[in-house]
């Protein structure tokens, strides 16, 4: 595991750009004595959440011995911080390290301590095999994942829906990633550009006028496009061949 590993997850990169903001001090009589550090110091760096790495890695741990890996975990991150502590707690959402086979089926403790199936598609995405100690990949979930997004949504076949706010569209014939996020109120109704529409909207039910002082246009979100008229597609991102594979689709290039 990577020494900077709490730094790839929590850490985010500095706010604006590469140019540094010189603030002019005249030299008089009048001038403070003292300056302020906070001015100096606006060029932080925040706090982020991308837990994605730490998936990564353990997929690349699947077959080992659970105790070993945690201990590398354990190593790559303190526990007398708060933020990095705040990662192992996230451990236990991607692993069910405790495992009971409970009614022919396998559970383990949720966060709350009350078990949860394994079977299912909300289940932690890995496991420890109770007799090897060996960590294992859900293949539960990962086999009702598959099945859930093969099938159209709402009888759509060009859409296929992973989360609220997470959706496969094929667009022209190419099969993309797509962002979605609450249309936010505008109180002047000039809306929000939608990626995939090409143009600014706003929610379904709001009243809009059709062209704005700026010449632009503007249009209600089409429940049609993403099953509900109050989002928005912010992001799109073309597929690649190994996630076109695991979610069963083909791009249509003829």
């Amino acid at each position: 595991m990577r020494k900077d590993m709490f730094k790839v997850i929590v850490e985010r990169p500095r706010h604006g750009g590469s140019y540094d903001r010189e603030r002019f001090t005249p030299i008089d009589d009048d001038s403070p004595a003292r300056e302020s550090l906070r001015w100096r110091h606006h060029d932080r760096k925040g706090l982020n959440e991308n837990l994605r790495p730490l998936e990564r890695y353990l997929e690349k741990q699947v077959g080992r011995p659970w105790g070993k890996v945690y201990s590398e975990i354990c190593d790559g991150i303190d526990r007398r911080s708060t933020a990095q502590e705040h990662i192992h707690q996230h451990v236990g959402d991607f692993v069910a390290v405790t495992v009971v086979v409970i009614d022919g089926e396998p559970h383990s403790p949720s966060r709350w301590g009350a078990p949860q199936s394994l079977v299912s598609g909300w289940a932690p995405r890995f496991y420890v095999e109770p007799r090897t100690g060996l960590l294992q990949i859900n293949k539960w979930r990962e086999r009702i994942r598959r099945e859930r997004n093969r099938k159209p949504l709402g009888g759509i076949d060009h859409r296929r829906e992973l989360g609220p706010f997470l959706q496969l569209h094929r667009l022209d014939g190419l099969w993309y990633e797509v962002d979605l996020a609450a249309i936010p109120v505008g109180a002047d109704g000039s809306g929000v550009f939608d990626v995939v529409a090409r143009q600014r909207v706003v929610a379904a039910e709001r009243l809009v006028r059709s062209k704005q002082p700026d010449g632009s246009r503007v249009t209600r979100c089409d429940k049609a496009w993403y099953g509900k008229g109050d989002v928005y597609a912010w992001r799109k991102r073309q597929l690649g061949a190994p996630e076109l594979r695991h979610h069963g689709l083909a791009n249509d290039t003829h």
